[in-house]
């Protein structure tokens, strides 16, 4: 615990005063939220403040399409991205500072669609599958074997992924154990009506907080630094208590 601290201390005392960070996440309510106010909240928002806060860093977090914010991390230095699916694809695409939460994967239904069976991603390529473009998912059921706007449709973001599934126009979306009901509530949907069909064990399932290639070394130790002072004195588990997650 000492260690962590000073070791931060360290990191953040070699930072360069005025570095023009950039952080950008998307909407996706309990871990990233944009409010009425047009402002970022939510659970993975609140880790991501106090990171800065202790690393000595100042930075607005912007809510983009999931899209464009994972470009701007590509692309532009001095970038941060989160909530990010970690796998071998992306490994070498950014500077990982560290593990932010893990989520267990599914394909999600209405429930009055017993005409559906879905027991493996084989079987989903049946159906009509929905995801968001530039997520994970999105590269996972093309390795699968899933053909654009043939059985994989990809939406802009989850309240029309949500939309397409509740009107008909796609018949299964893969979604994850935690913020499905969420998006759902938000767009005053009822819950009650979607099932989780089918759980994904091949898939990768934790979130981290990544930087650009081209982000500064110091930057991204001190983050480190700070994320495993938060773990170790309690109060990243105090945030996700108060989040209920």
């Amino acid at each position: 615990m000492i260690k962590i601290i000073i070791l931060t201390l360290l990191l953040i005392t070699t930072l360069a005063p005025a570095q023009n960070l950039q952080v950008v996440t998307e909407d996706s309510p309990p871990l990233q939220i944009r409010n009425s106010n047009n402002e970022a909240s939510g659970a993975m928002v609140d880790i991501v403040e106090m990171m800065l806060k202790k690393a000595n860093l100042t930075a607005d977090i912007k809510i983009y399409p999931w899209a464009r914010s994972y470009q701007l991390a590509l692309n532009e230095k001095n970038t941060l991205i989160f909530s990010l699916l970690r796998d071998q694809a992306r490994e070498n695409k950014f500077q990982w500072i560290g593990k932010l939460y893990s989520l267990e994967v599914y394909i999600a239904t209405l429930k009055t669609r017993e005409d559906i069976k879905i027991d493996s991603i084989t079987a989903a390529k049946s159906y009509r599958v929905g995801t968001i473009r530039g997520d994970l998912a999105e590269t996972y059921l093309l390795d699968n074997g899933f053909l654009m706007n043939d059985n994989l449709f990809i939406s802009s973001n989850h309240n029309i992924l949500w939309e397409l599934l509740y009107s008909g126009r796609i018949d299964a979306a893969f979604t994850n154990g935690l913020l499905w009901r969420h998006q759902i509530k938000y767009l005053e949907l009822d819950p009650t009506a979607v099932q989780l069909s089918f759980k994904t064990t091949d898939f990768a399932n934790d979130l981290y907080i990544a930087a650009s290639l081209t982000t500064d070394k110091k930057i991204v130790d001190a983050l480190a630094s700070a994320l495993d002072q938060m773990k170790a004195d309690g109060s990243y588990q105090a945030i996700l208590s108060k989040w209920a997650i």
